[in-house]
């Protein structure tokens, strides 16, 4: 049972949402310091442990979570070291590993499990990604979009090590021109979606089993509202979101059994000024938006046909320049 969700943005500011309503409330303490310019977030699979990139200073924060208040306190040591400009992490589904995305390649790291800590893997960074990073569900596929390249790379993950591996043929053409930024993978792990800035698309692939190959769906790419920055699917599989910065709306879809995406009725939804993140929460009940400015986060339910309605008190208020959002959990 899911007893409690923490959101957590790019602002370092943490708050509580009740678990009915799905409404926020400041955590103690919070915000909470990070590094020069935090862009990106990610959790780890437990909610045990919080980490920042930061574009600024070239560096991971990192946090320990308390499950029961959702407190964060600092992972000892000083920030752990990244690429350049680093703009996107994500930590593996085992728990076991994270990876920071920047214009040069990929940063990789094991993760002391009692403290949250990070140690470089072996060959890190290594070379082919670039800025966007994800791994799919299976925990085998690690994928890469690259803003100034307009390419999507694709690795293998080493189950013990964490090391990387580029798939035959990668990096692959995502569209160019198209400087593409969001990825999303659904949770059965057999599509990845990609959003395109310059020409306000989604591309959608499926991912071969075997060997983690992308190949472009039929009909892709679809088309959103302007400037599609970041991308989420639900827990169930059911629904992307992709949030677009250009207009300060969300874009919703249904996703076929194929892959393919059908716009929700209503959709785009207008939501905010400067979507910078979405995120759905792991009960699929709401999308939790980071609107860059004034500095908020939204947040909408969504029913049984994923229009999503803000909550009673949305939008809530964050730190200045909000960039993205996490949902952890407590899973009893």
């Amino acid at each position: 049972m899911i007893e409690r969700a923490h959101p957590f943005y790019g602002s370092s500011r943490e708050s509580n949402p009740s678990p009915s309503s799905g409404a926020l409330t400041a955590v103690s303490g919070s915000p909470y310091a990070a590094g020069s310019s935090p862009a990106a977030i990610a959790a780890d699979p437990a909610g045990k442990f919080v980490y920042v990139a930061n574009v600024g200073s070239n560096n991971v924060s990192a946090y320990a979570s308390d499950p029961a208040s959702g407190t964060l306190s600092s992972v000892p040591g000083p920030p752990f070291s990244t690429g350049i400009s680093p703009t996107s992490v994500t930590v593996d589904p085992s728990g076991k590993f994270v990876y920071a995305g920047f214009g040069g390649g990929i940063s990789a790291y094991t993760i002391d499990t009692s403290t949250g800590a990070l140690t470089p893997i072996a060959g890190s960074p290594f070379t082919g990604g670039a800025g966007i990073v994800i791994v799919d569900p299976s925990d085998r596929f690690l994928f890469s979009a690259g803003f100034n390249t307009n390419t999507l790379s694709a690795f293998t993950i080493n189950s013990q090590s964490g090391a990387l591996t580029a798939v035959s043929g990668s990096p692959f053409t995502a569209g160019v021109g198209k400087n593409p930024l969001g990825l999303a993978v659904d949770p059965s792990g057999h599509f990845l979606y990609l959003g395109n800035t310059a020409d306000g698309t989604i591309s959608a692939f499926s991912i071969e089993q075997v060997h983690g190959t992308p190949t472009p769906l039929a009909g892709s790419p679809f088309a959103t509202g302007s400037d599609p920055r970041s991308l989420c699917v639900d827990p169930k599989g059911s629904f992307l979101f992709a949030g677009t910065f250009g207009d300060g709306k969300v874009s919703g879809y249904t996703i076929g059994a194929a892959g393919g995406l059908t716009p929700i009725s209503g959709s785009p939804f207008a939501v905010g000024t400067g979507i910078l993140g979405v995120a759905v929460d792991p009960s699929a009940k709401f999308l939790y938006v980071a609107d860059n400015s004034p500095g908020s986060v939204r947040v909408l339910s969504l029913g049984a046909n994923g229009v999503p309605t803000a909550i009673t008190g949305s939008p809530f208020a964050a730190g200045s320049g909000t960039e993205a959002v996490v949902v952890t959990a407590k899973i009893q």
